[in-house]
């Protein structure tokens, strides 16, 4: 039986798979997708054990579970997993929204499991198998319900990998998602929709270069289904970042002709954008000190256990 289950092996999902196998001795993983050709990858690149061709197979038994599937599926797989995964076992997700995981885990988990949101934020990811977690940050949202016991098994399963746990509540996580994961891919939408909408875009197109190319990809990245369930449970978050954008691009308009000297009015354009560039280049913040990896399977197969068996006799 594994000690860790992965159900949905999303590339975020497969990635903290090898990061826990390569960074912990002692544990097992076994892993569950609905298509088992990502199954068999996941396993082929190491970072699940096993396999099993159902996900009942993959939960019985496991202390840990991490719900990876699409954001669309998510509150099924919580249903499966409240159904198979063994009572007592703590249950967190790589989804990138909170308020709908919450309210799931709440109708759909039995009492006694788990649920700690958390949110890993893997440093250049492209595929899954190339993400380190080393250094970064992960965020942990916790459930009403959740003891702390469980906090501290997903806790010490960020710093497992190299990453720095923090908290936040839902509201919050999902805000800061938004802002970062979906307006850049909406902002990216809009300048390929006002550009190829154009009554020239014949033949602009044949002018395309990288910049338009890539904005492209970014806009391509943006899941329906997810954004539908943004609009659901998110609706005035979504608006109030998107009204913040549209009056970016004013602002922006507004300096480029703000004066009759043009070249007066490039240069402010050029400083505006370079002061919001410099934001982005200001230090993070720095990293509590990284436990050492081994005490997580020590935490989870050991201490945590012999707590919670005391609790349940």
């Amino acid at each position: 039986m594994p000690d860790i289950a992965i159900i949905g092996l999303s590339p975020l999902g497969i990635a903290l798979g090898r990061a826990i196998r390569s960074g912990v001795q002692g544990i097992s993983i076994a892993g569950f997708d609905p298509d088992f050709g990502t199954g068999r990858r996941a396993l082929e690149t190491g970072a699940i054990d096993d396999a099993p061709r159902s996900a009942a197979a993959a939960l019985a038994g496991a202390k840990l579970v991490v719900l990876s599937s699409p954001l669309a599926s998510a509150s099924d797989a919580l249903r499966i997993i409240g159904e198979f995964a063994p009572s007592g076992c703590v249950v967190t997700d790589t989804c990138p929204l909170k308020a709908p995981l919450l309210r799931w885990a709440e109708e759909r988990l039995p009492d006694g499991m788990h649920f700690v949101g958390g949110r890993p934020v893997p440093r250049t990811f492209s595929g899954g198998a190339e993400a380190s977690f080393d250094g970064t940050d992960y965020a942990i949202i916790p459930s009403a319900n959740a003891s702390g016991d469980a906090v501290e098994a997903v806790t010490g399963l960020a710093r497992a990998v190299g990453a720095s746990p923090f908290f936040l509540d839902a509201a919050e996580h999902d805000s800061f998602v938004i802002a970062t994961e979906y307006l850049p891919r909406i902002a990216s939408g809009a300048a390929v929709d006002a550009v190829s909408a154009s009554p020239v875009w014949r033949d602009v197109r044949r002018l395309q270069g990288d910049a338009f190319t890539q904005a492209l990809r970014t806009a391509a990245e943006l899941d329906p289904e997810e954004l539908a369930v943004v609009l659901e449970y998110a609706p005035e978050t979504f608006t109030s970042w998107l009204d913040r954008l549209a009056g970016a691009m004013d602002g922006l308009r507004e300096a480029a002709f703000a004066k009759p000297d043009y070249a007066e009015a490039a240069k402010r354009l050029t400083e505006l954008i370079e002061a919001r560039v410099d934001r982005l280049r200001e230090a993070p913040p720095a990293h509590a000190p990284v436990m050492e990896r081994q005490s997580f399977s020590s935490l989870l197969l050991g201490d945590w256990l012999g707590r919670r068996a005391n609790r349940q006799r």
